[in-house]
Formats: structure tokens, C-alpha cells, sequence
């Protein structure tokens, strides 16, 4: 069982941010305020002279109360006639206008590529929903279900083609890898491929806060940075069964199961993908995915694109196979 994230008041801040833009200009007025009243003399009694007013700072009621519910802001003092708010926490709300501001400004739209799954065959019903997934105003999250050899992988390379994506092995995530990501690179789509090998706290703690709420919140050598994220995450798995039910719910209802190509299949979807990916003769490319169903006894795409990748010609894809064919029994 995975711990439940606790939100600080300033990773609540981020997101009421990023739901409601329109507050940033709130906020600022409210800051401009107390900053330029805090140097006032104040006996520590009474009303603080930084406490405003309403319309000192033109905010709706009904919005000043909600964030006093949220604890941002605090009453000071109320009466028949007057309320009067501070800032919870001045520093707190600082940071969190900083930040969603640097996100605001670094996101545009991300444009979706017109040729993408055109290599994949069959699956229309999928492409449906991931396209839909990729045209929604917020990040809808989607995981593939399959075994090796299967157009789930197929789908994870297409989407790693999309402007602002990263593709990863959940193998190959390291120790709090998923923050370090996240935060140096901030992509739009993230591909996550054997996501049921992220198995570490750090990064499953990272995952689910990112497809809960966008926020990321981490405490590394001594500093702390937050962030509101709006990305969308495309992740790959052999089995659902083993992954923690926190994330698999974080998914439903979109998981997507596949199956194995038949030979036919693969076939036709090899020979597309070495073609249009991977700028091989048509001839060549029909050559390579027949010696790798036949000899290499495989009906994984990648591995016709790996041997398209170093033989280029028939004689040169005849000796790699019979190496690799080797290798296997030696």
C-alpha cells in the first residue's frame, strides 16, 4: 500500500492556481498590500496594520471565504460590519505565484503529428480513445495492457513521437528519477514502458501525485521545489495484476488490452514500420521482418527495426541473423 500524498499549503496554492488562472491577479494585488503595509509599526495587538479589507484588495467574498476555508487566508478580526484578512502564509503563496507563473509561460500547445499510428494495423477502436485522450482540454492518462510482441509497444513508440514526449523504461528509473525528469525536462507525454517494474517508493509516490493532481512537491539537499505539471501519461505493461492498485485506478477506466500478432500481422505491420520509420526499401523491409518471424522466431516489431538499423542489404541482414541464431545456442 502506497502512503497518501499530504499537499502543503503551497502545492494547494499551485493548483487553485492552475485551476483558476484569474487568481494570480488576486493574489498579487493581496501581496502588493501587505508587502507595503508590513513595515508599519504595530504593537502586536489589535488589528495588524498588512490586514485588509475586501475591497481593499477587490476580492469577491464568497472567494476570500473559501480561501480562508483552504487556509490561505486568515480572519483577523470580524465584526457586524467589517472582515479583516492576512495571508496565512506570505512566503508560501510568493512561491507558489513564481512558480505557476514560469509554468504558465513555458506551456504551448503541442501539435499531433497527422501520420500518427498510420504504421499500425487493425486497433482502430484504440486510436479512437488515445486520440480523443490527446484532444481533451485536461491529461487523461491511458495504460496498455499486453505481452511482449504486441502493438502495445507499437503505440508507445508512435506517442514518444509527439512533440514534448519522453520516453522511458520503468526498468531503468533510478532512485526519485521521475522528479528529476519531471523537473529538468516538464514534458507534455510521458511514455512509460514495463511500468510495472517502477517499483521504488520515490517514483511511484512521484507517479501518483502527477496523475492525481499534477503537483510535485520533493525536498532534495535542503531545497524544496514545487510544481503543477500538465502532462499527459501513456504507460505500457505485460500485466496489470501486478501493479499497485493505486495506479491501476488512477488509469480506469482507459487500460487497453492487446494481443499477440498473427504471422500475417506482423507481416504487414513490420514491413510498414520499416518502411515509413525507418526509411527502408519496401523489398528490404519485407525481407527483414520474414527472416525475423521465420529465423529468430520473434513477432516483435522492435526487432525487425533493430536489424533494419545495422544490415542494409540482404547478404548484410543474412550473416546478422545467422549471428544472432548463434548466439542463442552457443
Amino acid at each position: 500500500m502506497v502512503r497518501e500524498t499530504i499537499y502543503s499549503l503551497e502545492d494547494k496554492l499551485v493548483n487553485i492556481l492552475y485551476e483558476e488562472p484569474d487568481m494570480l491577479e488576486l493574489f498579487d494585488r493581496i501581496l502588493r498590500y501587505e508587502k507595503e503595509r508590513s513595515s508599519a509599526p504595530w504593537d502586536g495587538k489589535g488589528i495588524p496594520p498588512w490586514a485588509w479589507e475586501w475591497y481593499e484588495v477587490q476580492g469577491d467574498p464568497r472567494t476570500l471565504n473559501r480561501l480562508v476555508t483552504l487556509g490561505v487566508l486568515k480572519i483577523v478580526f470580524k465584526s457586524n460590519k467589517s472582515t479583516y484578512y492576512v495571508l496565512a502564509d506570505r512566503d508560501a503563496v510568493e512561491r507558489a505565484v513564481s512558480n505557476i507563473g514560469s509554468y504558465q509561460e513555458a506551456e504551448e500547445p503541442q501539435d499531433v503529428p497527422e501520420d500518427l499510428f498510420s504504421v499500425i494495423h487493425l486497433h482502430d477502436d484504440k486510436k479512437e480513445i488515445i486520440m480523443r485522450a490527446l484532444n481533451s482540454e485536461k491529461p487523461v492518462h491511458v495504460l496498455l495492457v499486453g505481452s511482449v510482441a504486441t502493438a502495445k509497444s507499437l503505440f508507445l513508440m508512435e506517442l514518444s513521437r509527439l512533440p514534448g514526449a519522453e520516453y522511458i523504461l520503468g526498468s531503468s528509473l533510478t532512485k526519485a528519477g521521475l522528479y528529476d525528469l519531471m523537473f529538468t525536462k516538464s514534458p507534455r507525454y510521458l511514455c512509460i514502458d514495463e511500468i510495472e517494474k517502477v517499483s521504488d517508493y520515490e517514483n511511484i509516490s512521484c507517479l501518483l501525485s502527477l496523475m492525481e493532481t499534477g503537483i510535485l512537491s520533493e525536498t532534495k539537499y535542503r531545497r524544496r521545489r514545487v510544481r503543477q505539471f500538465r502532462t499527459w501519461i501513456f504507460a505500457g505493461a505485460n500485466r496489470d495484476d501486478i501493479l499497485p492498485a493505486e495506479i491501476v485506478s488512477r488509469f480506469r477506466p482507459f487500460i487497453l488490452r492487446f494481443r499477440e500478432y498473427t504471422p500475417d500481422e506482423f507481416l504487414e505491420v513490420a514491413t510498414k514500420v520499416l518502411t515509413e520509420r525507418e526509411g527502408i526499401s519496401p523489398s528490404l523491409a519485407q525481407y527483414i521482418s520474414h527472416k525475423v518471424l521465420n529465423e529468430l522466431y520473434t513477432r516483435d516489431v522492435r526487432a525487425a527495426r533493430n536489424v533494419a538499423r545495422i544490415a542494409k542489404t540482404r547478404e548484410e541482414v543474412d550473416r546478422v541473423i545467422e549471428i544472432l541464431r548463434s548466439a542463442k545456442t552457443s
